[in-house]
């Protein structure tokens, strides 16, 4: 158990700033205008538009509204009702300069769950389990986060930062400097949005994080271009040439088109199947969730990989199931039968 899995993977940390100055630097560039304003409603007009109001008595007439205001957009958009319940991926995160780095500084160490600590928690304390992320800036600066990854209830970060500072210190690692400390908070699982609603929405609003793993900038950033693109062409194809008209049929209205690109029913049966794999995640011990990786990594690397990036068909995501449990240990097989 103590023996690394390698992977052969490359990881990247995101510069939150630069990618934030590179966005605002292309909206720029292509004339988007802003209203620092706070949004209060967004409602239908007699003619079938949109109306945004906003604080101040402002409004905004449009021809679409698309809410990308994070997970918490519950006043502005609808979800679908009895859907899973919401969980909580919590971390917390330091960039520090030490004086003893105990890994290969060339290495990332994507997941550490060895709970060497244990003994300094209470029962309570010790209920989730939560792992290391170790990435390495230089052979002395280096970005620790120790994350739970996911759970009922929210981990208190003041409990994160001390299994971090206890697994730092089991480590024999001496922090001389810290450069930068990190906070996480990813709602995960949850229900859709009601894919019937003419509000739109993108990002953690329209439930894009992937709910068994929290990832969600990747496919953000990759699906953007496309939904502005079909937006475009639905106003431009529809609107423009007179095609669409406010109370015709509900089917063919742009913001069911939209809604149709952003979550088809192939993207809806993946997503139910991540909702197995969270529900699965959040009852396993740290033992049973170190089975449940080292039997995941044994996977063929491109269903683990199509698994981790959201890129499996739901033909793959079956073929994956039996896979998994064909290599599984038995401990781990009743956890999944049970589960069913």
């Amino acid at each position: 158990r103590n023996k690394p899995i390698m992977i052969g993977r490359a990881y990247g940390r995101v510069d939150r700033d630069l990618l934030h100055e590179e966005l605002l630097r292309r909206c720029h560039e292509a004339g988007v205008t802003y209203l620092n304003s706070k949004v209060e409603q967004i409602i239908e007009s007699p003619d079938g538009h949109r109306v945004v109001y906003c604080g101040r008595d402002r409004k905004i007439l449009c021809r679409l509204a698309i809410v990308a205001s994070g997970a918490a957009s519950g006043k502005l958009l609808e979800y679908e009702v009895g859907g899973p319940r919401v969980c909580v991926q919590t971390a917390y995160g330091v960039e520090v300069e030490v004086e003893r780095y105990p890994y290969d500084p060339s290495l990332m160490v994507f997941m550490d769950y060895r709970d060497c600590f244990k003994e300094k928690f209470s029962h309570l304390e010790e209920a989730n389990p939560t792992f290391l992320y170790a990435m390495a800036m230089s052979s002395t600066r280096i970005f620790f986060e120790e994350t739970c990854l996911a759970s009922k209830d929210a981990m208190p970060f003041d409990l994160l930062k001390k299994r971090l500072m206890s697994r730092l210190d089991a480590m024999g690692v001496r922090i001389l400097k810290v450069y930068e400390e990190e906070w996480s908070y990813i709602p995960v699982g949850g229900s859709l949005p009601n894919t019937d609603q003419k509000n739109l929405a993108f990002g953690a609003a329209a439930s894009m994080v992937h709910p068994a793993t929290g990832y969600s900038v990747v496919r953000s950033l990759s699906e953007a271009p496309r939904y502005a693109s079909v937006i475009s062409d639905i106003l431009r194809n529809r609107v423009y040439s007179g095609q669409y008209l406010p109370g015709s049929s509900e089917m063919s209205s742009p913001s069911m088109l939209a809604w149709g690109t952003l979550w088809p029913q192939e993207r809806k049966r993946q997503r139910s199947f991540f909702l197995f794999g969270l529900a699965l995640i959040i009852q396993l011990d740290n033992e049973g969730i170190q089975t449940f990786f080292e039997t995941f990594f044994r996977l063929p690397k491109w269903m683990w990989r199509g698994f981790l990036g959201s890129t499996l068909s739901s033909v793959d995501l079956m073929l994956f199931a039996l896979y998994m449990f064909a290599i599984a240990p038995n401990n781990l097989r009743m956890n999944l039968v049970r589960h069913l």
